[in-house]
């Protein structure tokens, strides 16, 4: 067990990799990709939520799991996604609480 999985109790209809505060459903397998965290801990999630998550923790990257092309496709998603999306009331005001592609233009317009 990782210690992701041990921070939290996996509900019954959710994968591993969704955040207890994100309200969103999973979609699709569960397992369809593993999510991989800068200190090797691991979690199994659907596209979905490995996207949140990947977009969510520093040096994190993801891995095939049980669905071919769901690693690509969660990795490409996350690029557009903000870290912790599911904080809607959240202030945005530092770069590291922008998606990496909204950092990536607001690096690009400072040069």
């Amino acid at each position: 067990m990782t210690t992701y999985e041990r921070r939290r109790a996996p509900e019954p209809s959710r994968c591993i990799a969704a955040h207890p505060e994100d309200p969103t459903n999973c979609a699709g397998p569960r397992d369809a990709v593993i999510v991989l965290d800068s200190h090797g801990g691991k979690a199994a999630g659907c596209e979905h939520h490995a996207a949140r998550l990947l977009a969510s923790l520093d040096g994190a990257r993801v891995e095939p799991g049980s669905i071919p092309g769901a690693a690509a496709r969660a990795f490409q998603a996350a690029d557009s996604i903000r870290p912790f999306c599911w904080f809607t009331n959240a202030v945005r005001t530092e770069s590291s609480q922008l998606s990496r592609a909204e950092h990536r233009i607001a690096r690009n317009h400072r040069h």
